[in-house]
């Protein structure tokens, strides 16, 4: 029978839920809100009222449903109140009841926004200076943004804007980052150029009158024209010895390549006219040629025939030049090559001081090379560096950096031995930055959590760099989850990575705080407080069914006659739960207490009591069996009373019985209790 009448409810909710969802289109006389459309700023307070009808409602059926907040009513008109916006997805639904017992409705939509945390822009995979008609891309990555569909980002070069804004196409409505590229191909007029993005959230009528923006930092350009490369490219770095070699080695290639593009134009070169007929016929001593004499010089001979290779039309002299560039072009490449080719079996190696460099990126760094200690030529040493400026003092090399501005960089001391071979020793620089902010959530899930389901939070941490050194830690309370976490990563640029923990909740995990901590471990060489930053505290609230503070009592309850009776059926759940009585007849239930007292018990009350706790999520039974007993005492005094009477009058009878036996003459009762009469002697007569 209950399982039918409880269908029946929830079949009749159901479809009221309906018909008001289901609101009539061709209603004539809709709710109004004001405003039409609710924009506020997530954690902010705001508020909007709906005038339901004019004369068409029933003034019983009319209300606004929300996710938040609380009505108030004032004849046809529902107040709107919100102390603090916490929901991102959320709207207002305002309807009412006509006379035709149809729904009217009206929706509220309803935009909380976040500005960004954060806007920054750089070049995707690529570091370093640019080169005249390459192609690159810049990137803009704007920091947990809502909603990200309504943010409008513009590249700029310099002030002029590098084509419309660009949007993303999503109905997102929580805060997220999101990254913006435009391509560009530099000319040698971009070097010196500042490119930079703005982020704007475009929230429309009812927004702030200044709509959020964010600016990124300048990006100045750096562009290499295609002589500027003929000197050799900036040199390379690398984090050890083995890819030093390996990148050093792949710039020399690219340096031959140049070297070799540079001379195609000249071998190229349409061949040169005959020259005109000598005026006099002189004869001239025949002289060595300049390609023979190279060929005596580096020792090598000419075994292609001049016309196979192309070069027939070419004289000696116009040979000269080409020649002396692509010599110097390749002593250069080869001279490189050996010093990035270090000799792994040099006992004394250049020693850098500090071996590992910390700083902080966009900090001035120093260090030193002591290079060598007798074995080298003072000729032949050197630091190879990125940036930055070297002074010498005899055989030692301090390098000087006024502002870090490299991520993935490191520097490279060297000197040629007694030998000719080249020693060296990397220095590894780590440049790092501390997370620009660090937030915890919960994935895929807002608002309260149930008893016994898994979440998974998550720990977002903001700009950081190198995430490879980055140690995050959850925390319950001031209890840690484990043991910290780490990403496998090489990555040396700022970039946003989120952290998980996965978490099963009980009661005893309503109201406590999570939260998450990052740490930067950069060890020895690092500053003595490494950056540590914290997220906010998130306060779980933790839905259960109700349980009894204390078990239920199915052994009897006894009472005795008379004496108060106190049942006490409090239980903690969440929601907060209720209470419903079932008692014997003579005694009222409490109206959704959890105690019930009786001041003075008697037979009557005795029986089953039955404690009903519930909430949304589930139920519990409390039971007391309560025994009332006679209350003997009244007895006990009356037996003492009746005692203390017949003793009385025993000891009176005893004593009038003893006055009439031995006193003479005339004797009256009354007189023993006489006890202050006053009896005066008489003289004898004798």
């Amino acid at each position: 029978m209950m399982f039918f009448i409880l269908l029946v409810v929830s079949l009749m909710s159901f479809l009221c839920d309906f018909q008001v969802s289901s609101c009539d289109e061709h209603c004539a006389d809709k709710p109004v809100f004001t405003p039409p459309r609710l924009v506020v700023k997530h954690g902010d307070p705001t508020s909007a009222t709906c005038s339901v009808c004019q004369s068409t409602c029933r003034d019983d059926v009319f209300d606004v449903e929300k996710a938040l907040g609380v009505l108030t009513k004032n004849g046809t008109t529902i107040l709107w109140t919100v102390d603090r916006m916490t929901e991102w997805d959320t709207s207002a639904l305002c309807f009412y009841r006509n006379a035709s017992d149809y729904q009217c409705c009206s929706v509220l939509p309803v935009i909380a926004y976040k500005p960004p945390d954060g806007v920054s822009i750089g070049l995707l995979d690529h570091s370093g200076p640019m080169f005249e008609g390459h192609h690159y891309t810049l990137q803009c990555e704007v920091q947990r943004v809502a909603p990200v569909g309504n943010l409008a980002v513009t590249f700029y070069r310099g002030q002029t804007p590098l084509g419309q804004p660009q949007y993303k196409n999503s109905t997102n409505k929580k805060p997220v980052t999101e990254i913006f590229t435009l391509s560009i191909s530099p000319s040698r007029k971009d070097d010196g150029v500042q490119y930079w993005c703005e982020a704007e959230l475009e929230l429309g009528p009812g927004g702030p009158q200044r709509p959020p923006v964010a600016v990124s930092q300048k990006l100045t350009a750096t562009v290499h024209g295609l002589e500027s490369t003929s000197t050799g490219l900036p040199p390379t770095t690398a984090t050890s010895a083995s890819e030093t070699i390996s990148t050093a080695l792949t710039a020399q290639i690219h340096k031959f390549g140049m070297c070799f593009m540079l001379l195609l134009p000249v071998l190229n070169a349409p061949p040169p006219p005959p020259p005109p007929p000598p005026l006099f016929n002189v004869e001239l001593r025949p002289r060595t040629s300049f390609t023979a004499a190279l060929s005596r010089r580096f020792g090598f001979r000419r075994t292609l025939p001049r016309a196979a290779a192309g070069l027939s039309h070419f004289s000696d002299e116009a040979m000269f030049y080409p020649f002396i560039f692509l010599v110097a072009c390749l002593a250069n490449l080869l001279r490189d090559f050996q010093v990035s080719s270090c000799d792994e079996h040099c006992a004394d190696k250049p020693v850098f001081t500090p071996p590992r460099l910390v700083v902080k990126h966009g900090d001035p760094t120093s260090a030193t090379c002591s290079v060598c200690q007798s074995t080298c030529r003072d000729d032949v040493f050197d630091v190879e560096k990125a940036l930055g400026v070297l002074t010498k003092n005899g055989t030692t090399i301090l390098w000087t950096v006024d502002r870090m501005t490299e991520w993935d960089t490191s520097a490279l001391c060297f000197y040629r031995n007694a030998s000719d071979y080249q020693c060296c020793s990397v220095l590894p620089v780590i440049a790092y930055k501390p997370p620009d902010g660090v937030s915890i959530g919960l994935l895929d899930h807002s608002g309260p959590m149930f008893e016994g389901h898994h979440y998974t939070l998550q720990c977002e941490v903001q700009r950081v760099a190198p995430v490879g050194n980055l140690a995050v830690t959850f925390y319950r309370g001031q209890t840690p989850l484990g043991q910290p976490q780490y990403k496998n990563s090489t990555n040396k640029k700022p970039v946003t990575e989120i952290f998980t923990m996965n978490i099963s909740t009980s009661k005893e995990d309503d109201g406590v705080q999570y939260w998450c901590e990052a740490k930067l471990e950069l060890g020895p060489d690092g500053p003595q407080h490494p950056p540590l930053v914290s997220s906010q505290k998130l306060t779980a609230t933790v839905l259960y069914k109700p349980q009894l503070e204390e078990p239920s009592h199915p052994d009897p309850i006894t009472v005795t006659e008379g004496y108060p009776l106190q049942l006490n059926c409090v239980a903690v759940g969440n929601p907060s739960p209720s209470y419903t009585w079932i008692v014997p007849p003579p005694v009222l239930p409490p109206s959704n207490s959890s105690v019930l007292t009786i001041r003075s018990a008697g037979f009557e009350n005795g029986g089953q009591y039955i404690c009903n706790v519930s909430n949304n999520l589930g139920a519990v039974k409390g039971i007391f069996n309560v025994t009332i007993k006679a209350n003997i005492i009244p007895y006990i005094i009356a037996g003492v009373l009746i005692a203390g009477l017949l003793v009385i009058f025993g000891l009176t009878m005893g004593v009038r019985r003893y006055y009439k036996l031995h006193r003479t003459g005339r004797y009256n009762l009354k007189d023993v209790f006489r006890f202050n009469a006053q009896h005066v002697a008489l003289p004898t007569t004798e």
